[in-house]
């Protein structure tokens, strides 16, 4: 199929259950595996599927299936089994649809080479299924972030950004306006796309701290000022953290997404523009997802040597399941609104202007 082993399901079976599996993933400096799963397999091979799926829980690899065609009657069967679908067949709910099977082996495979630890780090905790239990989802993402802060991928990609200057917004970065019963919330630092800094992080959870308090508040939208609704965190800022267990204590106490979340039931989040990371990670929380055609939605932290930490593990898996959250995070590839909408990250698309 490609330059990259891919493996059939008895070949991986047969693989993942030997005696000494982890030893040779260790030694061969193995992160990742394909296996091809046939049609007929779905129908005819559930017992083998569901081995396969609990002898690789704990296994430092991420685990890719390849299906040519899904069947979603035998599909459940599946699922549990792999970190990451792939298909060039129809929607099905659960894989990702992609043009070129060849060509997404390849770049799947170099993506999880050039950060592994972060990659592994990402698709084991979205195993766990912990995004099911809100607080310990938020728990073990935020914990998974801090020993990834101090691994070399990280410390690698601040060395390769190099240093860059932050400059410090004169106005509020998130601004609220009440309207009776309803509390309109903008991100407003336009001139850095609302990079999510540490600085709008706090305006924000404050924001929301009141919302959550004021039950004469029934409704509430977030959205961002310019032409982006918010491009991830503030690239400055990565570093700056002395102590990643610090970094953990206060993301548990100080977390926008948690509180977006707990209002979940009155929020509507509209975006626009670029939405990457928290841009997406936090409004996914919303009950309602409102997009426009200009929006443009991925998730960068991986290649950053990181995970997304803003809650992403937690509201996008909710959402449109775990192994699209993982292909989303592993890649770093974009989705349109049309995708979105497919998937479920959407709720709904509007015209140009909300």
């Amino acid at each position: 199929m490609s330059d990259v082993d891919v493996l059939t399901l008895p070949q991986a079976l047969h693989y993942t259950t030997g005696s000494y599996v982890r030893e040779e993933i260790f030694e061969r400096q193995q992160n990742i595996l394909f296996v091809q799963i046939k049609p007929d397999e779905l129908s005819q091979n559930s017992k083998n599927l569901h081995a396969f799926a609990e002898s690789i829980s704990s296994l430092n690899l991420v685990i890719v299936g390849v299906l040519e065609k899904t069947n979603s009657q035998y599909f459940s069967d599946l699922v549990n089994g792999f970190d990451i679908l792939i298909t060039n067949g129809s929607d099905d709910g659960v894989s990702v649809t992609v043009p070129d099977i060849n060509a997404s082996i390849l770049n799947l495979s170099q993506c999880v080479r050039r950060n592994p630890h972060a990659s592994i780090a990402l698709v084991q905790l979205l195993r766990q299924e912990a995004f099911t239990n809100i607080e310990k989802g938020f728990v073990l993402e935020s914990m998974t972030y801090a020993m990834l802060q101090g691994g070399p991928e990280h410390n690698d990609w601040i060395e390769r950004r190099g240093a860059l200057s932050q400059p410090i917004s004169e106005s509020p970065v998130v601004y609220s306006i009440r309207n009776k019963n309803q509390l309109d919330i903008f991100l407003n630092n336009p001139e850095r796309a609302n990079a999510f800094s540490l600085n709008m992080r706090d305006q924000l959870f404050e924001i929301l701290q009141v919302a959550f308090f004021d039950e004469s508040i029934e409704k509430i939208s977030l959205r961002g000022k310019g032409k982006s609704f918010c491009s991830g965190g503030e690239l400055a800022e990565f570093g700056s953290v002395a102590s990643p267990p610090e970094g953990h204590l206060i993301r548990l106490a100080r977390n926008p997404g948690m509180s977006v979340q707990r209002l979940s039931d009155k929020t509507i989040a509209y975006l626009h523009g670029t939405c990457a990371g928290a841009g997406i990670e936090i409004p996914s929380f919303a009950s309602k997802v409102i997009v426009d055609e200009s929006v443009n939605i991925f998730l960068p932290e991986i290649a950053m040597g990181l995970i997304p930490g803003a809650g992403g593990t937690v509201s996008i898996p909710n959402r449109i399941g775990r192994q699209r959250t993982a292909y989303l995070a592993v890649t770093g590839n974009s989705i349109s609104s049309e995708t979105a909408l497919e998937w479920g990250l959407a709720d709904e698309i509007l015209g140009s202007e909300f």
